[in-house]
């Protein structure tokens, strides 16, 4: 299964070479669209959303953010992230973002993660996911019917699991390779049931908490989409070309041991090179600064705006095989 809100149902199941059941493949697609859709609203309001979150394991060991987003629909919206001393606020209209605060490339790892989980993560099937069993259990006081399957990526299989509320359809759990998130306490919203409560964990061990909530705004004012007097103003890609890239060696292999990978997030600057390189998710800490080393030695051609260079965010793999 692909991390991403918009990937495809893949039903014929006679194109894997994975013996599956069929009527469970079924079933398992039916309950997962299901979910999507007790998740997804069908028509939204004007809304203001607040996230407010406490982050483990860090730096102090524990930090606490949040993020706020009002939407005018058809007219724009204003996100507003703050942790630590990172505080960055955008605000979107048609054609251009008003953006002041943190003068800083990337958001820290912690904000991505939020944006990651929250509102609620959205996935479904495809050809690399293999469906093993649906089984019946208890996910925080709730029945839930969960299903097990892998997903196999070339070398890689990730043993995989999630779980809806039997009642009432809605995503409890998601275990997705090393990545748990659990979802509680959830409230109506505009036709949609969203968690009030999410919980995420990484390899076993938790990193965030998240308590979220969404208002409608009957009336909306004037001021909320107003750029602050110290904003810069970007124009809007209307033509947009994503990087590709030229050199992007991998570390030296191994001799034995396990093939992990380490996700690194960075700027692609119009020069075609590497900026501003953090470990966005790892396995295996020591093997970070190795990471960043190695992509600091790629190459891309840059992204293009509107016919012109442009520098732009991305998210990149390394590969250690055998280390």
């Amino acid at each position: 299964m692909k991390w991403a809100l918009t990937l495809l149902v893949i039903l014929v199941v006679s194109s894997l070479s994975f013996c599956q059941d069929v009527k469970v493949r079924e079933e398992a697609v039916r309950l997962l669209e299901q979910a999507n859709r007790v998740s997804t609203s069908p028509k939204l309001p004007n809304l203001e959303r607040v996230d407010t979150f406490r982050v483990f394991g860090g730096q102090p060991a524990m930090q606490e953010g949040s993020f706020t987003r009002v939407v005018v629909q058809g007219t724009g919206r204003r996100d507003e992230y703050s942790f630590g001393s990172y505080h960055l606020l955008n605000v979107w209209t048609e054609k251009q973002v008003a953006v002041a605060g943190t003068p800083a490339a990337l958001a820290p790892p912690e904000i991505t993660n939020l944006m990651h989980i929250a509102p609620i993560l959205l996935v479904r099937f495809n050809g690399e996911d293999v469906i093993h069993e649906i089984i019946g259990r208890n996910v925080s006081g709730h029945r839930a019917r969960c299903i097990e399957f892998d997903t196999i990526r070339g070398e890689k299989t990730d043993n995989n699991e999630i779980c809806v509320d039997q009642s009432n359809g809605a995503l409890l759990l998601e275990k997705l390779g090393v990545e748990l998130i659990e979802y509680s306490e959830f409230f109506p919203f505009a036709g949609s049931l969203m968690p009030g409560k999410i919980s995420y964990s990484y390899a076993g061990t938790q990193k965030m908490e998240v308590t979220q909530t969404m208002t409608v705004l009957d009336e909306a004012s004037e001021n909320v989409l107003a750029a602050p007097a110290n904003a810069q103003m970007h124009q809007l890609c209307t033509t947009f070309r994503r990087p590709f890239g030229i050199s992007m060696p991998q570390p030296r292999a191994g001799n034995g041991g396990e093939n992990t990978e380490v996700i690194v997030r960075s700027v692609v600057g119009v020069d075609g090179k590497i900026h501003d390189a953090v470990v966005q998710s790892s396995e295996r800490p020591e093997l970070n600064a190795e990471a960043i080393t190695q992509v600091q030695q790629w190459s891309f051609t840059p992204a293009m705006c509107n016919g012109k260079p442009d520098t732009h965010e991305v998210e990149l793999t390394v590969q250690f095989q055998g280390r």
